[in-house]
């Protein structure tokens, strides 16, 4: 994969004219502030009718802008897979997971829907894993009732994964309870991929008994529905704040493995809620703020984007930094000239005279 720099560098040259560069660097700025807050009026550096504007109206390539951080992901990748040819294909985890931007009031242009009694824009998110690379690769978002289902738009998401990735990988396709069903199933294994995915405990089984019937881990299981048979094993899940209290939590495989293989793979499927945690606390995911379908989709591109060039940094460090700092040293690396521009205009807002910068002589 490029480096950070370089990746900015080319996606920076797509847009076709020195002020819609600006607007973008003005806004990758402000994301890449680390602090989770970031609307177009908290910019210093442009107005918040220029950046609205940017994100609503002008027109700049939004698809190949993304087709082009994808392309990334990929010699990410097949760098990986290429430095790891000896032994078996390594294990790359596609994780699907449902999250809510909490929206109020009305907004025409928005697909807002509510689920859960929460009412927002629902993105069901494709994210990749394999060793220490961690890469958002793709989104849909859920528009409701008589719409295609979130499972419907996960198995999309799947589809989108190139199809080289299940020569150099062994692809496991990791999934939360509320996106399981047998349709999601049964499109992931004739992919050739395998799955590991949460269930409810009172799914049927063939032999009309129920998973939480089961009386052995690991036990090899033919759900009411299903054409293939699958691996079933459950764990404990404390409740949050519940003082001890706890529920079984159940989880099937579609090849054979063990009760705790069942298990731990199970449990690493919320390395994404972590991924959701930095993306609202430190990259501003839900605070898109727009009122159009398209100025919405561009900030959500825009904040991922944010994270996948901060994670690209973090990959060249000896040390590991907390998010806020690594978002602050990115946009450092990145955008020098918008830092020293922003340094000025606090000195001046301060009364402070312009620091004198001395050439070596």
């Amino acid at each position: 994969m490029p480096n950070a720099p370089s990746l900015f560098s080319s996606l920076l040259n797509l847009l076709p004219s020195p002020y819609l560069q600006s607007s973008f660097k003005a806004l990758m700025y402000l994301l890449l502030r680390g602090e989770g807050q970031t609307r177009p009026h908290h910019s210093e550096l442009k107005s918040e009718s220029a950046l609205s504007r940017f994100l609503n109206h002008y027109d700049w390539p939004t698809r190949t802008m993304i087709r082009q951080a994808r392309k990334a992901v990929e010699r990410a990748l097949l760098s990986y897979a290429d430095a790891h040819r000896r032994g078996p294909k390594p294990l790359l985890l596609v994780i699907l997971d449902l999250t809510t931007l909490e929206k109020r009031g009305e907004f025409a242009q928005l697909p807002l829907s509510t689920l859960n009694d929460k009412q927002g824009l629902h993105l069901v998110i494709l994210y990749l894993v394999v060793g220490k690379l961690k890469f958002p690769w793709a989104y849909r978002v859920w528009r409701g009732k008589d719409q295609p289902s979130p499972s419907d738009l996960a198995l999309k998401l799947v589809r989108t994964l190139p199809p080289w990735l299940n020569k150099r990988f062994r692809i496991r396709v990791l999934a939360d309870g509320g996106l399981t069903c047998e349709s999601l199933l049964e499109g992931v294994v004739a992919l050739g991929y395998e799955a590991v995915m949460a269930i409810r405990s009172d799914r049927l089984a063939a032999n009309r008994l129920h998973l939480h019937d089961l009386k052995r881990q690991g036990q090899r299981v033919v759900l009411k529905g299903l054409a293939f048979p699958v691996w079933v094993s459950w764990y404990k899940y404390y409740l949050p704040g519940g003082e001890g209290a706890y529920e079984w939590r159940y989880v099937l495989a579609t090849y054979r493995a063990t009760a705790q293989t069942i298990v731990r793979l199970g449990a690493r499927r919320f390395s994404i809620e972590s991924f959701f945690k930095i993306m609202k606390q430190e990259f501003a995911l839900p605070q898109f703020g727009q009122r159009t379908s398209q100025g919405a989709h561009r900030f959500l591109f825009l904040s991922l984007l944010a994270y996948l060039l901060s994670h690209r940094v973090a990959l060249t460090l000896d040390h590991p930094l907390e998010w806020r700092l690594l978002a602050l040293h990115t946009r450092r690396l990145l955008l020098p000239d918008l830092v020293l521009l922003a340094s000025l205009i606090e000195c001046f807002h301060l009364g402070l005279p312009p620091p004198v910068f001395k050439t070596a002589s």
